[in-house]
């Protein structure tokens, strides 16, 4: 799981750069994207944490901290539609970020 972790955490960092890239976004759809960052990097924070101190086996906790987490992906989703036409680089970072949650569990 630590590598999947660290390929999650480069996707987000993946995203937070072609944000920032993107001076046609407008304020409302980043600001989703934002928050849907500091989500996923709280809930990657939490996994990593547990599997240091329980094991990678020992998830349930943070499990339970994600299950809002459909929301999330939910978001992820309807922003992935969104910028379909006007932002097809960014619409592929988040289809390879919800891949990659879904792998998860988050």
């Amino acid at each position: 799981m630590p590598d999947s972790i660290e390929k999650l955490k480069a996707i987000v960092r993946e995203l937070e750069t072609e944000l920032h890239g993107l001076p046609t976004l407008d304020e409302q759809a980043a600001e989703v994207l934002q928050e849907a960052i500091r989500e996923i990097q709280s809930a990657l924070l939490s996994r990593q944490q547990a599997a240091a101190r329980h094991g990678e086996t020992d998830l349930a906790a943070e499990d339970a901290e994600t299950e809002s987490s459909g929301s999330l992906t939910d978001r992820l989703n309807q922003a992935a539609r969104e910028f379909e036409g006007s932002h097809p680089t960014l619409t592929g970072i988040l289809s390879r970020l919800i891949d990659g949650l879904g792998q998860m569990g988050i």
